[in-house]
């Protein structure tokens, strides 16, 4: 093995010193990429609207001797985004890493007629517009300082669409654009964009239903590698595109699918 190439990587993946902010860390791909930017040895500052789920996160990330910040707010109410924000410098002082990994999919499996304007919104709000008030509420901080990257999650639905779920599809569509412009108006700032599209994994919000065999064996049937997602697989592709392994990437998606966008 090539000790010079492992050490080289250990280096520029190592995320010490580092504050990094991540939203919908109390569960599923939020809770694994806050884990592993711990791991990599960045501090975190845990955002979710459950106390008791951050609180959990919290006891198993202060084993890895960083520092844990716990913030309950709202992605959807800019206000409480921008008090966290400041919150979060008057503590640490910098914000290096946004890892936004906040959404909804609900409600799920209903047609264009049988979406309300509250549906629709919905939607829109918690998926799109989140994403929009985050990015603005770190990126200012980013791009004030000269240095940063910020990690969406969309999903591949956002790429081909998903039947019955246009309004889930309409905003993680969006999301990858958005991610796109922003990368274009703030590489010269020295902060990077990047989207990480993720396929169906098992999460507590999937867990019910794949609980269900038949449902379960019918998205596996989907995926050309035979398997759903895990979210620890999260891990290393959010530390690559925080680190300085990743300099030169921005404006990016990155589809983690076990291959279904192949299809």
């Amino acid at each position: 093995m090539n000790t010079t190439l492992v050490n080289s990587l250990w280096e520029k993946m190592n995320l010490a010193g580092y504050t990094s902010v991540i939203t919908g860390a109390g569960k599923g791909l939020g809770r694994s990429m806050a884990i592993g930017l711990a791991q990599a040895g960045s501090h975190v500052v845990l955002m979710s609207r459950t106390l008791k789920d951050l609180e959990d996160v919290k006891k198993e990330i202060e084993k890895y001797s960083v520092e844990v910040m716990t913030i309950v707010a709202d992605v959807t109410d800019s206000a409480s985004l921008d008090e966290a924000v400041d919150n979060i410098m008057q503590r640490f002082g910098r914000i290096d890493v946004l890892a936004h990994a906040a959404g909804s999919s609900l409600p799920k499996n209903k047609s264009v007629f049988d979406l309300s304007d509250k549906d629709w919104a919905g939607l829109i709000d918690a998926n799109l517009t989140a994403t929009f008030f985050i990015c603005r509420a770190v990126g200012k901080v980013m791009v004030e300082k000269g240095q940063g990257s910020i990690i969406n999650v969309a999903s591949v639905a956002g790429q081909r669409g998903r039947p019955r779920n246009s309004g889930y599809s309409a905003a993680k569509a969006g999301v990858i654009n958005f991610s796109r412009a922003l990368a274009m108006e703030w590489a010269s700032k020295g902060v990077r964009v990047n989207v990480i599209s993720p396929g169906r994994f098992l999460t507590p919000l999937t867990q019910p239903e794949m609980s269900d065999k038949e449902k379960y064996t019918a998205w596996v049937n989907k995926v050309p590698l035979g398997r759903l997602g895990d979210p620890d697989e999260m891990k290393e592709i959010t530390v690559w595109l925080a680190s300085k392994a990743s300099s030169f990437v921005t404006g990016s998606t990155i589809v983690i699918d076990g291959g279904v966008t192949l299809l």
